[in-house]
């Protein structure tokens, strides 16, 4: 016999039938509710891929096959090693006999063959001594000395190149600083320390203040913005990680806050008057003219209420948003007919009538006060609702795409920051990856040469995009 059942069973005997069937009706509601949340993971909730543990789920993607073989597709250029027209060095091998032991030397030469190896220098440090020249001057008497290079402030320092490798590996190889001063021993046979690399950051983010505010100004003029947010580790605490996105641009804030007081500081939210795309987390709807909301993320939730409730309704759902995402081209870009978006429109508000029948009336605890809790299939269902014109803007607007993809993709790397390099030990230092990595992201959305991008910020002539150009 279990410990204390005798007394449970007493306790359960003094109970009327009508305390046992409120008793029954709440731990069969509990029961449904743990199996639900049993069954939730990555490819049917909004859980994360982390959250799935050791037991992996079959791989399932909402993706859908695109009708291309695999490979390289046509007019893919390709990445071959080829031979350059000028190499760096030249060595010329010369046969010296035949086989029948006659000498070469005095033959002519009939074709030469060409075989080009590329190969890292064995010496990749290259010191250069700045010799400050002073000289006394025969008209006044003064002692004259020639101007430093502003790359040599002092005796002795690292090149704005090397500099600029220090912040290239840390920002977007995230690298962590033990493993970034260990490549520099090994690779360059340089002596690296943690306050030269957080010198070279610091350089950094003091000379991208005027990209940083060039881009917030160009966000406000963009007819669609992807926002996103996610939790990242700073000094052991949970601070904020927040992007702005749009196919040529990057915007990273950090904040202790999630919602409205991190909008309110961003400053470019609360001035956006057009349509901003975001995964429906509720303070976005108090800021901004029009609002999308990302399909994928709909989709993810209407597969696990399908399979874990068995609601019919969720499953038509899940088919006439993917009917429509394929009507508006892989991108958004698709422009519909006025009678297709009509059609659409009717068929989505036809299946959640229909669902609102389905959907079950929630069910009071016994003995606990207070509002009914919905389930989770009714909370989904009021939200498609409530927020049908954002859910059903890519059909009407094709600026705007089917998913938040683009802010996902942005805000990934904070995610991979913190599995390679583990967290920001101060806030401050997390600013400075956030504005850093928001020149990076911008740099390489507009196919800019990142290395040469960083190195003109480290030389204090810091790449600022043109508004409409890449």
């Amino acid at each position: 016999m279990i410990p204390n059942e005798q007394k449970l069973r007493t306790e359960l005997a003094q109970l009327s039938e009508s305390q046992k069937i409120d008793q029954i009706i709440e731990l069969m509601a509990r029961i449904t509710a743990l199996e639900a949340r049993l069954g939730m993971n990555s490819s049917n909730s909004s859980k994360p891929p982390s959250s799935d543990g050791y037991a992996k789920p079959a791989p399932k993607s909402l993706r859908r096959k695109s009708g291309r073989k695999p490979g390289g597709q046509q007019g893919h250029p390709g990445a071959t090693l080829r031979q350059v027209a000028e190499p760096d060095t030249v060595k010329v091998h010369l046969p010296e006999y035949c086989t029948c032991s006659h000498c070469l030397d005095e033959d002519p030469i009939h074709h030469v063959e060409r075989r080009q190896v590329f190969e890292l220098t064995e010496k990749p440090f290259e010191v250069i001594e700045h010799r400050l020249v002073a000289k006394i001057c025969s008209g006044c008497g003064r002692m004259v000395r020639a101007n430093a290079p502003s790359e040599a402030p002092a005796p002795v320092q690292y090149g704005p190149r090397f500099r600029a490798a220090l912040v290239y590996l840390r920002n977007y190889q995230l690298l962590p600083y033990n493993r970034l001063a260990q490549l520099c021993h090994d690779l360059f046979g340089a002596t690296v320390s943690k306050r030269t690399i957080e010198a070279a950051q610091q350089q950094a983010y003091e000379a991208l203040a005027p990209f940083e505010q060039e881009v917030r100004r160009q966000l406000l003029q963009e007819e669609v913005l992807h926002a996103d947010e996610t939790g990242m580790r700073v000094d052991g605490k949970r601070q904020w990680f927040h992007s702005l996105s749009t196919p040529l641009l990057t915007l990273y804030q950090v904040h202790s806050k999630r919602g409205g007081e991190a909008i309110e500081d961003n400053g470019v939210i609360p001035a956006f008057k057009e349509t901003l795309v975001h995964d429906c987390w509720s303070p976005y709807f108090g800021y901004g003219g029009k609002h999308g909301l990302c399909g994928a993320h709909l989709q993810r939730e209407l597969e696990g209420i399908s399979e874990n409730d068995g609601h019919g309704w969720a499953c038509e759902t899940f088919v006439l948003l993917e009917m429509m995402a394929r009507a508006t081209g892989t991108h958004g870009n698709q422009a519909l007919s006025e009678s297709l978006i009509t059609w659409f429109e009717q068929a989505y508000d036809s299946i959640l009538l229909q669902g609102e029948q389905d959907l079950p009336p929630p069910q009071k605890t016994p003995g606990k006060r207070g509002r009914v809790k919905k389930s989770k299939a009714a909370n989904l269902h009021a939200r498609l609702v409530t927020h049908r014109d954002s859910v059903l803007r890519f059909l009407r607007n094709p600026a705007v795409p089917f998913t938040n993809n683009l802010a996902e993709r942005d805000i990934r790397m904070a995610k991979l920051r913190e599995k390679t390099s583990g967290c920001s030990r101060t806030f401050a230092g997390a600013e400075k990856f956030a504005r850093i990595r928001g020149y990076i992201s911008t740099s390489l959305k507009q196919d800019k040469d990142l290395f040469q991008n960083i190195m003109n910020a480290m030389l204090k002539n810091t790449w600022i995009p043109v508004a409409g150009h890449s």
